[in-house]
């Protein structure tokens, strides 16, 4: 069976492979499409494609990035993107600088709790372009605050945590959406299962704002799935459209602790990968 993994991550932002390095464990794991999506960077898609090439696999140029709505954070994953695209450049540069000015204020809210960390213990964690919170977690870790990113997550910088920031002037999904289809991209709703946004997910299907769903992601339940199956088959019945169902591990790095974030493990069809690809010119 062909296995395709369209959501994965390397240490251009908070993965813990290279861009190249991951891509040979893929193919050592039968992957045989992939594509790299990175928070707020394209810096790891020439390696990795180049690579991806080398070892036979098909490779989609990717992203993800970070949006808010309602108080609700909103993660659009894009495909097919232009890298070159001065404007998808421009953008990603300010949110990136956004992005580090949180990690200040979140490591200050560790210190205020008692957690010794700094600014420069984060930055030995940072391989990339972009600081995420699993470096703040791999910080932590390695502290002895916690035995797993997962836990530090859990305990301290997680969504209502006590260390947890929200980014600054973060994207609109409105806005996140015209720089990936101003690149060239297709923009994808990332794992709905955190948000439980259905019905703004659904309204932005029928309206044109948003060309698919990540269905298939890591974190899907059976339940999940039926229930994503269902809402983008129901906004083709309203519009007509033939909508894509992405899916992937979401993956970062195996220490991160989470389950199903297992190289090889993607539980997207092989049908729906071919049609993303077919649909983007891949």
């Amino acid at each position: 069976m062909s296995r395709a993994d369209l959501h994965m991550h390397s240490t251009i932002s908070d993965g813990g492979y290279t861009p190249s390095e991951l891509m040979k464990k893929c193919a050592e794991a039968g992957v045989k499409m992939i594509s790299l999506t990175d928070h707020d960077s394209t810096d790891g898609l020439q390696e990795a494609a180049q690579a991806a090439a080398s070892l036979g696999m098909k490779f989609i140029n990717g992203i993800e990035l970070s949006t808010r709505v309602k108080g609700r954070s909103v993660d659009i994953l894009g495909y097919g993107i232009d890298s070159r695209s001065q404007n998808l450049q421009e953008k990603l540069q300010f949110h990136r600088e956004k992005r580090y000015n949180r990690m200040k204020q979140m490591v200050e809210k560790c210190q205020s709790i008692g957690l010794a960390v700094s600014i420069a213990d984060v930055e030995k964690e940072v391989t990339g372009v972009t600081w995420s919170r699993p470096h703040l977690a791999g910080a932590l870790v390695k502290k002895g605050y916690a035995e797993s990113v997962s836990e530090v997550f859990e305990k301290f910088i997680g969504y209502g945590r006590p260390c947890y920031v929200e980014k600054e002037e973060e994207m609109q999904p409105e806005e996140a959406v015209n720089i990936i289809r101003e690149a060239g991209g297709a923009a994808i709703a990332a794992h709905p299962v955190y948000y439980n946004l259905d019905e703004q997910i659904l309204n932005w299907l029928e309206r044109g704002q948003l060309d698919g769903v990540e269905v298939y992601h890591r974190d899907h339940s059976p339940k999940d799935i039926k229930r994503f199956l269902l809402l983008v088959e129901k906004a083709e019945v309203k519009t007509g459209k033939r909508f894509y169902r992405t899916g992937g591990t979401d993956f970062h790095h195996e220490k991160f602790g989470r389950s199903g974030e297992r190289i090889g493990a993607s539980p997207l069809p092989w049908k729906e990968a071919e049609y993303i690809c077919r649909g983007i010119g891949g």
